[in-house]
């Protein structure tokens, strides 16, 4: 069986990493790009409501229901891909330690400035530079517009279906 390069084999993770991180932030961008316009979508709808054609209100409702799961699906998938980068820089932590690597500097464990760990070596949760929990927040502040949405659309509905009628029987 043939020697593993042990720094070559870091190298490589390292990049991998890298890519993985890269893809995270790609599915972000098309995520908030996907919210964007399904609350463009609902704002476009709602602004026909306000002026006298209720059925906008009624139509924003399958889009409100798309946001919100859109945004559950972006919260689960920044989980994920948290836990699988944690896992990633876990082992490049303990890649640093092998033998092999004893003359360079060990990155992930100089990180801990800014990523403090615990004796066991865990991430101390709310301590530190954590991007995948204040990434997390952005979903949350869809969901919580899509729920603000839904509640006045459903408060307005009425109104605008009695002001409707009232046009009509003029």
């Amino acid at each position: 069986m043939a020697k593993v390069d042990t720094f070559e084999e870091y190298k490589l993770f390292v990049e991998d990493t890298a890519r993985l991180s890269d893809r995270r932030q790609t599915v972000t961008n098309t995520y908030i790009t996907v919210n964007s316009l399904l609350l463009g979508a609902i704002s476009f709808l709602i602004r026909d409501a306000a002026s006298g054609q209720w059925w906008g209100l009624v139509l924003s409702f399958p889009l409100l229901a798309a946001g919100i799961a859109v945004s559950c699906f972006w919260r689960q998938f920044i989980h994920k891909y948290k836990t699988l980068i944690g896992l990633r820089i876990d082992t490049l932590r303990e890649m640093e330690e092998l033998p092999g690597m004893e003359n360079s500097i060990r990155m992930y464990h100089v990180e801990d400035a800014i990523y403090p760990r615990d004796k066991d070596g865990k991430m101390i949760p709310g301590e530190g530079l954590n991007f995948s929990d204040l990434e997390r927040r952005l979903p949350t502040v869809f969901l919580i517009l899509y729920i603000l949405y839904v509640v006045c659309t459903i408060l307005a509905l009425p109104v605008a279906v009695a002001l409707s009628l009232m046009d009509a029987g003029r």
